[in-house]
């Protein structure tokens, strides 16, 4: 450093102080005027079409990516089975307070887009098991009323006495083999419809779910489902959901997307088309900043606190390197 003045070298120094308040102010300069930058003016089309081209390929690329994914999954997952806090405590308020709002908000969807979603086999059979298990109920209270009157039919044949016991008994006989006959056409006749009156009744269940789904009237109660269900999910303690998250082999996932992507590169009109579509979204920007998008949706203040410190952290080690201290030097001399 023999190269540089007194000033110079005071200078480095203080960037190099542990947690320097310079490099923070710097960090947070550049994040300043990177929101304040209308978003046609961050980046060319091309520029960002073929970087994200660049580092598709360079992710999906042999089997680095799936290695990684495995390591860093059998790294957290001793770290969540053991975790008993809820997943609350780990969501910031800035996400959690509009992922709130748009989970809230109501919404009224196509009724026919909604019956082919439900329209599926898993949730037919389990549409079809309720209906089946209501029927066999049903079924089951008629043999009560079958006994019940077989059981009066005997008390009827057993206690006729004088004149009229014979008479009593046959009748009892009578009307314990008119039960019996019932019995039998009603078991007939469910035995034969009961397949056509499922198969027609689970439709009309799915139908009955997807017209309530869609009903305007419902849309708001739809919407406190939301939130009530994303509330079970945040008060549900991390390792509760990390073994339900194992069950479906996360490792696998990975496979899936690497393949997608994989066949997106193979496109040779992947970049260009890519790169129409983020021209068409600068240019219906305008003179939009990054920072109003950033308000618009409502994450300025964790993006802006999140990249500070990632920017200060990411200067704090540049300025520790000889590298650093070598163009610090060309720059005082």
């Amino acid at each position: 450093m023999a190269a540089m003045d007194d000033s110079a070298i005071r200078a480095l120094q203080r960037l190099r102080e542990p947690d320097s308040p310079a490099l923070a102010d710097l960090a947070a300069l550049v994040v300043a005027q990177t929101t304040a930058t209308p978003l046609a003016e961050l980046a060319r089309p091309e520029w960002i079409a073929n970087q994200v081209a660049a580092g598709l390929e360079a992710a999906t690329r042999g089997d680095h990516l799936r290695a990684w994914v495995d390591a860093r999954i059998a790294e957290q997952r001793d770290r969540w089975a053991a975790e008993e806090r809820p997943l609350k405590g780990f969501v910031p308020d800035e996400a959690l307070e509009p992922l709130q709002s748009l989970l809230g908000r109501p919404y009224v969807p196509d009724e026919e887009l909604v019956y082919r979603l439900i329209d599926q086999p898993a949730i037919r059979e389990l549409v079809h098991t309720v209906l089946s298990q209501t029927v066999q109920g049903f079924r089951k209270r008629l043999g009560d009323v079958d006994g019940m009157l077989a059981g009066l039919s005997r008390r009827a044949a057993k206690h006729g006495k004088g004149l009229l016991g014979n008479v009593g008994r046959n009748l009892g006989g009578m009307a314990e083999n008119i039960v019996g006959a019932v019995r039998d056409e009603v078991d007939h006749a469910l035995e034969g419809r009961i397949a056509d009156f499922m198969d027609n009744a689970t439709t009309q269940a799915l139908r009955t779910i997807a017209d309530h789904a869609a009903d305007p009237a419902q849309a708001q109660a739809l919407a406190q489902l939301r939130l009530a269900v994303l509330d079970v999910v945040l008060d549900s303690p991390i390792q509760e959901l990390a073994a339900e998250a194992d069950k479906l082999k996360p490792e696998e996932i990975i496979d899936v997307v690497v393949g997608a992507v994989r066949s997106s590169l193979a496109d040779p009109e992947f970049v260009p088309r890519l790169r129409s579509r983020i021209a068409d979204t600068l240019q219906e920007a305008g003179d939009g900043t990054f920072g109003d998008w950033l308000d618009e949706v409502e994450l300025t203040s964790v993006w802006t606190r999140t990249t500070t410190e990632f920017v200060a952290d990411r200067l704090a080690s540049v300025v520790q390197s000889d590298a650093f201290e070598t163009w610090w030097q060309d720059l005082h001399r």
